[in-house]
């Protein structure tokens, strides 16, 4: 079996120096990435994360004390009404 390696590149700019290097080794075989494209949300996922990222403000100006939430008691007396 053939040993592999993952390499990170400290310094982006050697990147076409580092592709060209490794190029001339005839015993390296060199499989580039493939980037997967950008995932498209539907019109209710976009929903739910405003949402989520609505909750999650709201919870963070009440922990500040910018905002104050109401109690879990006060919301289940809303929803009992």
């Amino acid at each position: 079996m053939a040993a592999r390696y993952l390499i990170t590149l400290t310094d982006p700019k050697q990147r076409k120096f580092f592709e060209e290097l490794i190029g001339h080794l005839d015993f390296v075989k060199v499989e580039v990435p493939v980037d997967n494209p950008k995932r498209k949300w539907t019109k209710k996922e976009k929903e739910f994360m405003e949402g989520l990222r609505e909750s999650i403000q709201e919870m963070k100006d009440d922990i500040s004390g910018k905002k104050k939430l109401p109690s879990l008691k006060e919301v289940l007396h809303e929803l009992r009404r």
